[in-house]
């Protein structure tokens, strides 16, 4: 793997450190993250070795702009896990998540778990095959269980907390985050465009 970005300026975001982030992307390892479309991502890398394009920008992007850790974290554990591994694709893939690579999205665009989870998996058979737990979900309720009606959970045989996890981090709180921790290339002329 390569530690270098190729715009060096992204170098200056301060990425979240210490006990609370280590459990964060540790929560994130074993898909426990309380987003079931990044927990069957990480569920399918972790037992498969392989993950979808898609699912592979939306992980990147919760780990990276919703947790705030640096993502060459997770370009690690790709590299790791993957068994199409290549450093080139799995390199410029984060640096484009990450937004500090050549061509990449711009730093203000953050994946939202749950849109991308009901557009590209609507009915949940992917969520359903890599997170059991959540197989009597409907598809109403599967996308954001933390949304749900305890009783609405109870009838499918799901408590948040013992039979999936509440979600680690609000998208909406972790966007806010994610824009202020970008500033620091924002404000010194790097529009990240």
């Amino acid at each position: 793997m390569s530690w270098g970005v190729l715009r060096p300026e992204y170098d200056r975001i301060a990425w979240a450190g210490g006990p609370d982030a280590d459990a964060d992307f540790e929560a994130w390892c074993q898909g426990r993250t309380g987003y079931p479309l990044v927990d069957a991502a990480m569920h399918q890398i972790n037992e498969t070795g392989y993950m979808h394009n898609r699912l592979r920008m939306v992980t990147a992007s919760f780990l990276i702009k919703d947790l705030g850790i640096d993502w060459r974290r997770g370009e690690a554990y790709f590299a790791e896990k993957l068994i199409d591994f290549d450093l080139a694709a799995n390199n410029g893939g984060w640096q484009w998540a990450s937004s500090s690579g050549c061509d990449a999205q711009p730093y203000f665009r953050i994946f939202n778990p749950v849109n991308q989870s009901e557009k590209f998996d609507p009915d949940g058979k992917f969520i359903k095959r890599h997170l059991p737990q959540l197989a009597k979900l409907p598809a109403k309720l599967i996308h954001a269980p933390w949304l749900a009606k305890p009783a609405e959970l109870a009838a499918c045989g799901v408590v948040l907390g013992r039979d999936y996890p509440e979600p680690v981090v609000r998208h909406e709180t972790a966007r806010m985050a994610t824009m202020a921790r970008y500033a620091v290339v924002k404000d010194r002329g790097f529009s990240g465009e």
